[in-house]
């Protein structure tokens, strides 16, 4: 009985301390549109996306045959296209402490880039990867495409 008390607690405090360190995390984004079937994937977990959820650093976003639009804190927009992957790799935006960066990959599909403050206040910090080269965005919007394999 005592064993099965422990391990109880044990799985609470794990289960708690997950909970806590998701709140410590920084928002970086919020869903504005999810039509269709729209995911995260947040570690070993994925869960669908509506309107006006977060979106964390290190989170990769989906899409099936949906297409989301998400909007970073500096204002920054992406829309995904259907049959997207889009993984979120660095997102900073602190102009006090010069700390800008806005790095996202799109390994899969096709994804529109309009900017937002980060790329007018240091366009050297905003970069989109593919699996086949990085774009330094210089500019105010682009659209990229990647094929799957």
């Amino acid at each position: 009985m005592n064993r099965a008390i422990t391990a109880a607690l044990i799985v609470i405090a794990f289960a708690i301390g997950g909970f806590e360190a998701r709140a410590e995390e920084t928002v970086v984004a919020r869903v504005k549109i999810a039509e269709g079937d729209t995911f995260v994937v947040r570690g070993p977990t994925k869960e669908s996306l509506a309107v006006g959820e977060p979106i964390y650093l290190s989170d990769t976003v989906e899409t099936a045959a949906g297409s989301l639009g998400i909007t970073f804190q500096d204002g920054a927009r992406i829309s995904v296209g259907p049959n997207s992957i889009v993984q979120i790799k660095d997102f900073q935006y602190s102009p006090r402490d010069g700390k800008l960066a806005f790095l996202v990959n799109l390994l899969q599909g096709t994804m529109l880039y309009v900017s937002g403050v980060i790329e007018k206040l240091a366009p050297q910090s905003v970069h989109v990867e593919t699996p086949y080269a990085t774009v330094g965005v210089r500019g105010t919007r682009f659209l990229a495409r990647v094929d799957p394999e």
